[in-house]
């Protein structure tokens, strides 16, 4: 048997010296996100309709390789707006994170319809109106990645979250249509499927399981962590590992695919959590 020299030198989250866009990029995975691309050499323009505290002290300490803006992902004006400003600092984009979104989650027949619409137009909407405005720019890279932030709910069916989880099941189809239509540029386009993160978004899911079981907030903690095997949250720094490897040009050849970052949950997922039937 013969041993083929392989050149392992780039075997690397190597993302040094490209361009990112990532939308909700003022606050948890997207925020997250950011700090990993810039350290990881990257130039990154963030999105968010709200500039927060901490995004604003990394522009300032990175004036060079971030630029944040203001921007409202359900405004097509505002996204063309930015979409011409981030071309203005970088005429190729090669990474675009789709990481703007919200959480709402009701039962069926309490479902509010204007709140039905907004998770809708940010988390299906925003991301085809991004991705529209930056295709012309990312398809002039040689290595363009789409990066879509979906939900391990858009998997499995959890009682109250079907606003959420079918919003974010169509991020995960409309990666795949990306995936087939964008190919032909060397364009890739990924779903990452996380589960429970410790994110602020985290305190708002101990707070309901507490208030729908009639719990105190440690308890509920201890309940949530009861169904995953892990037991443990998520850190965002794992999610955002995700995003170099799939931004990085050894993983061309991965497309079309969801990436579930779950720590097993929805292999283990029960039912009857997240609301109490009345018999």
């Amino acid at each position: 048997m013969t041993v083929t020299n392989t050149d392992f030198s780039n075997l690397q989250l190597n993302v040094k010296g490209r361009t990112a866009v990532v939308t909700g990029g003022g606050s948890g995975i997207g925020l997250t996100i950011v700090q990993a691309l810039l350290h990881a050499g990257a130039s990154v323009t963030a999105w968010d309709k709200t500039l927060s505290e901490p995004l604003q002290q990394l522009r300032q300490s990175n004036p060079d390789r971030l630029l944040a803006l203001e921007v409202d992902v359900t405004d097509e004006q505002a996204i063309r707006q930015a979409a011409e400003k981030t071309a203005a600092r970088h005429p190729v984009i090669d990474i675009v994170v789709n990481g703007a979104g919200i959480m709402y989650k009701e039962e069926i027949g309490k479902i509010d319809p204007k709140k039905w619409d907004l998770i809708y137009n940010i988390h299906a909407k925003g991301t085809m109106l991004v991705t529209q405005s930056l295709l012309p720019h990312l398809k002039q890279s040689k290595c363009g990645r789409i990066i879509n932030i979906a939900s391990m709910t858009a998997r499995i069916g959890i009682e109250t979250y079907m606003p959420y989880s079918s919003s974010k099941a169509a991020v995960v189809n409309m990666s795949k249509v990306m995936a087939a239509e964008l190919a032909p540029y060397g364009i890739t386009v990924n779903a990452i499927c996380p589960g429970w993160v410790n994110t602020p978004m985290a305190d708002l899911l101990y707070d309901r399981i507490a208030s729908v079981h009639g719990i105190d907030r440690e308890q509920a903690k201890k309940e949530i962590l009861d169904f995953v095997p892990q037991k443990r949250m998520i850190p965002m720094e794992e999610i955002a590992f995700c995003v170099l490897f799939l931004a990085s040009p050894l993983a061309q050849s991965i497309s079309a695919t969801e990436f579930v970052i779950d720590h097993g949950l929805t292999n283990n997922f029960k039912p009857g959590f997240h609301m109490v039937h009345n018999v």
